[in-house]
C-alpha cells in the first residue's frame, strides 16, 4: 500500500461530521437521491454470505457474525451514499473515492489505501469482474499480514462473483445501480472476522468509461482499447469502539433510505 490514512477524529468530531452528512442526506430531494430499485425486495437479515449494496458487491467469510456483517453493510452503504451525493458527476471520480475513504474512516475503519489511478490492462480482452477481483487480491497481498488471511479474502471474492452469476435478481439490481450512460462504477469487497471479533475488509473500486453504451457491466468481455478504467483499493480494520460512537446516527440515516433497497443479500453457494 502506498498511503496510510492517519487522520484521527475525537468522538465529538465524529458525531459532528456525521450529523452534517445526515443533514445533507435529509436535504436532498428524493428525485435526486439514488433510487436503487422500484421492486419490492426481501429484507436483508444478515443471514447470507453475499450482498448487493448499492453499486457494491460484498462477500462475507463464514467466520462473520450477523452483527459484523451489519457493521460492514451500514458503514459501506452510508459512505457510498454520502460520497455520491457530494460528488455526483462522472468527472468527480477521484473526489468521490477520496470522500468515500474519509467517511469510512469517520465510521470507525482504519484504512491502508492506494491512491486512485488509471488502470493498466495487461491484455486486449478483459472482464470487469476479473479486474475487480484482481485489484482486490493485489490490495490484500500488499497490506494484510499472513497468507491465511490473503487466501480467505481472495477465496471469498471468487465465491461471491461465481454465486452472483446464478442470482438474476441480485445481478439485475447491481447492473441497474452501477451502469451509467458513459460507462459505470462499482465496488467489490470481501470481509472476514478473526477469533477476537476483529473485522478486516478489502475493497476494490472500479470506474470505467466506454466508447459504446454498455448493456452489461459484469461477465461480458470488453476490448481494452474501447474502455478507460480507473481504480482505487484499500484494506481496512474496524475499531468498533469508534463505530459505536456514531452508529445511532448512521442507522437513523439509513433507516430513512430503506425504501430504496440499499442492500439485498444472496447465498454464495
Amino acid at each position: 500500500m502506498t498511503e496510510v490514512t492517519k487522520q484521527e477524529f475525537s468522538v465529538a468530531q465524529r458525531v459532528q461530521l456525521i450529523e452534517e452528512c445526515n443533514s445533507l442526506i435529509a436535504a436532498t430531494p428524493r428525485s435526486l437521491a439514488r433510487s436503487l430499485s422500484s421492486a419490492v425486495l426481501p429484507i436483508d437479515k444478515d443471514e447470507l454470505n453475499a450482498a448487493i449494496m448499492g453499486s457494491g458487491i460484498a462477500g462475507f467469510d463464514v467466520s462473520m457474525s450477523k452483527r459484523s456483517k451489519r457493521i460492514v453493510k451500514n458503514t459501506y452503504m452510508y459512505a457510498d451514499l454520502v460520497a455520491l451525493l457530494k460528488f455526483p458527476s462522472s468527472t468527480q471520480k477521484e473526489q468521490r473515492y477520496n470522500e468515500f475513504m474519509r467517511l469510512m474512516k469517520l465510521t470507525g475503519w482504519f484504512a491502508f489505501s492506494q491512491p486512485y489511478n488509471r488502470y493498466k490492462a495487461t491484455s486486449q480482452k478483459l472482464t470487469m469482474d476479473n479486474i475487480a477481483v484482481s485489484i482486490l487480491r493485489t490490495a490484500v497481498n500488499a497490506a494484510v499480514g499472513g497468507a491465511a488471511s490473503l487466501k480467505v479474502l481472495a477465496d471469498v471474492a471468487d465465491a461471491t462473483m461465481d454465486a452472483l452469476k446464478d442470482q438474476p435478481q441480485a445481478l439485475e439490481l447491481f447492473e441497474r445501480n452501477s451502469k451509467k450512460a458513459e460507462g459505470g462504477n462499482f465496488c467489490m469487497s470481501t470481509a472476514m472476522e478473526d477469533a477476537e471479533g476483529g473485522i478486516t475488509m478489502a475493497i476494490a473500486a472500479v470506474q470505467y468509461f466506454a466508447t459504446a453504451k454498455p448493456t452489461k457491466v459484469l461477465f461480458v468481455e470488453w476490448t481494452s482499447s474501447n474502455v478507460e478504467i480507473y481504480n482505487g483499493a484499500a484494506t481496512m480494520h474496524m475499531d468498533e469502539e469508534d463505530y459505536l460512537s456514531v452508529e445511532h446516527l448512521i442507522v437513523k440515516a439509513l433507516t430513512e433510505q430503506r425504501e430504496k433497497a440499499l442492500s439485498y443479500e444472496f447465498p454464495q453457494g
